[in-house]
Parts: C-alpha cells; sequence; structure tokens
C-alpha cells in the first residue's frame, strides 16, 4: 500500500485502490555520508554584578588578593594559599558543580575600571578558571586563562582590558566545581584595580 503517495509512484492504475506499480526495496543512506553536527558545547557566562572586583598585587609584582565572579555577584579580597583557592573558611561561594563531563576549550573576559589609579609601571589582568574534585573546597589553577590587554598603567573610570583565547582542552567531570577568577600582576610594585568583571567560557 502507498497511502497515493505520488512521490513513491503510486497513480492507482485507474483502479482507485491505490496500488503501487514501483515496488522494490528501501535504500538506507550510507551513514558514512551523513555529516554529523558540529559540537558547539554549553556557554558559561559570568559577571561581577554590583559588586566590584578588587584585584592587588604585590611589591614584587606577585599576585595579592583576587576576586571571584558568579553569576551577577563577585567576591573580592581572597587570598591565595599557595596557588591555591581554599573555600573551606569563606562566607560565600561563586563556585559552579559541573553536570557533565566535558572540556573546556575557550574563554574570554573583560575588565572595566571603576576608581582611576597611576601605576607606576604597568598592571595586567588575568581572567582563569580554577578547578575542584567533587567533594573538595580546595581550588587549582588550570590552563584555562587569558591575559587582558592593554596592560594598565594610567586607569581612568571605564578604562577596559579585554581577552580572548582558545586554549588545550581542560577535562572536567560531572560532580567537579569551577571558579572564575580575576586576579593582577604588575612591573614590580604594589597595584590596585577597582572596576566591573565579566567572562564567559565554553565547555564541550
Amino acid at each position: 500500500m502507498c497511502f497515493n503517495n505520488s512521490m513513491c509512484g503510486c497513480s492507482g492504475n485507474g483502479h482507485g485502490n491505490g496500488e503501487c506499480s514501483a515496488l522494490g526495496p528501501f535504500v538506507a543512506i550510507d551513514a558514512a555520508c551523513i555529516t554529523p553536527p558540529v559540537a558547539t558545547g554549553s556557554l558559561i557566562p559570568f559577571a561581577s554584578g554590583t559588586v566590584p572586583v578588587i584585584l592587588v598585587s604585590l611589591a614584587t609584582g606577585l599576585v595579592d588578593t583576587v576576586s571571584l565572579v558568579g553569576f551577577g555577584t563577585s567576591i573580592p579580597g581572597v587570598s591565595l594559599a599557595g596557588t591555591n583557592i581554599d573555600l573551606s573558611a569563606l562566607v560565600g561561594t561563586e563556585a559552579f558543580s559541573v553536570s557533565r563531563a566535558g572540556s573546556i576549550t575557550s574563554i574570554s573576559a573583560t575588565f572595566s575600571a571603576t576608581i582611576g589609579v597611576t601605576i607606576i609601571g604597568s598592571a595586567t589582568v588575568r581572567a582563569q578558571v580554577y578547578h575542584a574534585v567533587a567533594g573538595s573546597n580546595v581550588f587549582t589553577p588550570t590552563t584555562a586563562f587569558v591575559d587582558l590587554a592593554p596592560a594598565l598603567s594610567t586607569v581612568v573610570l571605564g578604562t577596559l582590558a579585554s581577552g580572548t583565547a582558545n586554549v588545550t582542552p581542560v577535562p572536567v567531570s560531572a560532580g567537579d566545581r569551577l571558579l572564575m577568577v580575576f586576579s593582577a600582576t604588575s612591573t614590580g610594585v604594589i597595584a590596585t584595580l577597582t572596576g566591573n568583571a565579566s567572562a564567559g567560557i565554553t565547555i564541550v
């Protein structure tokens, strides 16, 4: 039975019974000929909201305190424990849990100054993803980071620094936790930057 579909070669042969004169086997499409969909992944957005980030570097130029950026909120003034961040005693958190396994493949970020400052030398803002395994409050830095440009020296209200980078895939497992961290390094001077921060990462 052809169900009177003209695309199937059914004319009814003048009998009006819908019989098919073009009978034959169904032909399956070769799977090798089907183009698979491009894996675009998921975009995770971050923004500091109404609480500006405060990024401080030491006199040595290394990072002093960082800011954690979430989904419309931020926590400034967080100290590193070596290179790690321990949230065990911190009030509040900006970390989120990963719902399925995947890999971080790119990162983009922007810093916009809300307080003017003149820095002797310059300071560079970095946005970086930190990672903790399921059940842990200790976050370690990953290779998913971007250094924002330009390096900042004379900063006025609205001064921008931004950057985008494709990164070597950083694998994450379901239940792992991720944290967006903004920090600043400087050319051998104490520097304090205050501003709004936003970022996005792609997980494929």
